[in-house]
């Protein structure tokens, strides 16, 4: 990876996913959630592949949505103070049609941590929802708002350089979730032997709001992209 090729976006994801209610290890009153099986449209053809690997993807409920120079500079705050190297990001996740605000945490070692964390926040001003029940085991949409950090290795195709295994391909177009859910079935069905998770977002590249798709797989490489955007864009109305 050179400086040239390596570069900075911000942007969204959205991802259906189930989440589970996390009970113990956290703050009382307060409600977390966890992805215990992320990326399902990869895994769920590798089944127990990702259950020595915890905690997967914490989600931290808040009171409401706070801005981004805020939950940034507290983020940064609480990183160096504790020395962690977590990654988080802010959204929002839809459960049966009630909206939640959350802080989406990775690379936590272990559950232990999350209290503590919890506690960071509000620390610095950063409250906890807690007057919510949320039912276990809840189908969810989830919208990501993120920095990426992104290789270019190919035109309008990336590598993740933080997160392994992510790669991002443009589209022409924005897409619904349901006109996204479709094209992705058609695609996984004329793509034989070859498993990925896919969701839908947008990137800010030169002031315009660019559609993407990001695609989770092992062995991830210019190749495979170009053949899985090949298969979205031709179906793509």
């Amino acid at each position: 990876m050179t400086d040239k090729n390596f570069i900075i976006k911000f942007g969204s994801l959205i991802k259906e996913e189930t989440l589970e209610v996390i009970d113990s290890k956290i703050l009382p009153h307060t409600i977390v959630l966890e992805a215990t099986n992320p990326f399902p449209g990869y895994y769920e053809y590798y089944e127990g592949i990702q259950k020595d690997v915890t905690p997967h993807y914490i989600y931290l409920v808040t009171d409401k949505k706070y801005d981004l120079e805020q939950f940034t500079r507290t983020t940064q705050k609480i990183m160096a103070d504790t020395n962690k190297k977590y990654h988080a990001a802010q959204g929002t996740i839809t459960i049966f049609n009630n909206v939640y605000h959350v802080i989406r945490i990775r690379r936590l070692t272990k559950y232990d941590q999350i209290q503590d964390l919890q506690s960071c926040y509000l620390e610095e001003g950063i409250s906890l929802k807690s007057n919510a029940s949320i039912p276990h085991n809840s189908k969810a949409m989830i919208q990501l708002d993120k920095f990426f950090a992104l290789e270019e290795i190919g035109d309008g195709f990336y590598l993740d350089t933080v997160e392994a295994n992510h790669g991002y391909f443009k589209i022409p177009k924005q897409l619904s979730w349901s006109e996204f859910e479709d094209l992705t079935k058609q695609v996984k069905y004329n793509m034989d032997l070859l498993h990925f998770d896919a969701s839908i977002g947008f990137i800010y590249d030169h002031f315009k709001a660019v559609d993407i798709i990001r695609i989770y797989a092992e062995n991830l490489n210019l190749d495979l992209l170009k053949k899985i955007r090949l298969k979205f864009v031709e179906r793509i109305k």
